[in-house]
C-alpha cells in the first residue's frame, strides 16, 4: 500500500515537472514585441459651470430687499440669457424662514440678518455667460466663479483618443520589428496604462473670461480664447506576436 502511495505520488510531481517545464518552453517559443503608443487631444470646452451666489440687501431706503425676490430676478436674467431651467440648479441655501425654523427664529433675533442663495449655471458658449454677468444686480451678487467645464461629446472624445493610442503603439511596433528583419502578428495583449492625466481638468482654473479695470469698477468683456482647452491623453501598451 505504501508502495503504491509512493508510486502515485511520484507520477505525479514527475507530471507537474513536466507540464512547468513544458510552459515555460512554450512560453519561450513565442516571440513578442511590447510596446507603448500614447495619443492626446486638446478640446474646446462647450459645457461652462458658473456658480454665483446671492444675497439679500438694504435697498436705497433702507428697505431690505428678500431673497425671494432676489431670486426671481436672478431666474429671469438666466432665462433671458437663453439658459433653460434644467441646466440651473441650488448648491446652498441659507435663511429660508418659510422652510426652516432654525431660520425663522434666527431672522427674529437679528433684524439685519441677511440670507443666501448659490446657484450653479450651464451655459454652452462665454456669450450667454457674459450675458447674465452683465446683468448681474450688483447689491445682490456676493461672488461668483467658474467651477468647472466639460465638453457634451466627452465620452466619444475619449473613445477616439485612446483608438490613435492603440494605432499608434501598433505602427511603432511595425516599424520596431522592421528594423530586425521581424513582422507583427496578432495582438497578444491590449491594456489602457493607468495614469492619473488621462483626463485633464488642471487648466480648469487658469481660465479668463473677465477683466478688472480698476478696484471699484469691472467691466466684462470675452477673450480669444475665452477659455484653455481641455487637454486628453492617453497610453495603451501592445503586445504583438513575432512571425
Amino acid at each position: 500500500m505504501k508502495k503504491q502511495i509512493f508510486l502515485l505520488m511520484l507520477s505525479i510531481g514527475i507530471a507537474t515537472f513536466l507540464t512547468s517545464c513544458g510552459s515555460r518552453e512554450y512560453k519561450k517559443e513565442i516571440p513578442k514585441i511590447t510596446v507603448t503608443g500614447s495619443a492626446e487631444m486638446e478640446v474646446v470646452p462647450d459645457e461652462i459651470y458658473m456658480n454665483f451666489t446671492l444675497k439679500e440687501y438694504l435697498d436705497a431706503s433702507k428697505k431690505k430687499v428678500k431673497l425671494e425676490t432676489v431670486k426671481t430676478e436672478f431666474l429671469q436674467l438666466c432665462k433671458s440669457s437663453g439658459v433653460v431651467d434644467s441646466n440651473i440648479s441650488i448648491s446652498s441655501y441659507t435663511g429660508n424662514e418659510n422652510y426652516d425654523y432654525y431660520w425663522y427664529m434666527r431672522r427674529k433675533r437679528e433684524p439685519d440678518f441677511m440670507g443666501t442663495i448659490s446657484y450653479i449655471v450651464k451655459v454652452s458658449s462665454t456669450e450667454k455667460l457674459n450675458k447674465i454677468v452683465a446683468g448681474l444686480n450688483e447689491d445682490a451678487i456676493e461672488n461668483f466663479y467658474i467651477s468647472k467645464t466639460s465638453s457634451s461629446k466627452i465620452e466619444e472624445l475619449r473613445k477616439e483618443v485612446k483608438t490613435k493610442a492603440l494605432i499608434a503603439g501598433k505602427t511603432k511596433a511595425e516599424y520596431l520589428a522592421k528594423s530586425i528583419g521581424e513582422e507583427v502578428g496578432e495582438a497578444l495583449l491590449i491594456q489602457e496604462v493607468d495614469q492619473s492625466y488621462g483626463y485633464d481638468y488642471a487648466n480648469e482654473n487658469n481660465m479668463k473670461v473677465m477683466e478688472q479695470t480698476t478696484p471699484d469698477e469691472t467691466s466684462y468683456k470675452s477673450t480669444s480664447p475665452s477659455f484653455q482647452k481641455i487637454k486628453l491623453r492617453y497610453e495603451m501598451k501592445v503586445e504583438f506576436k513575432l512571425k
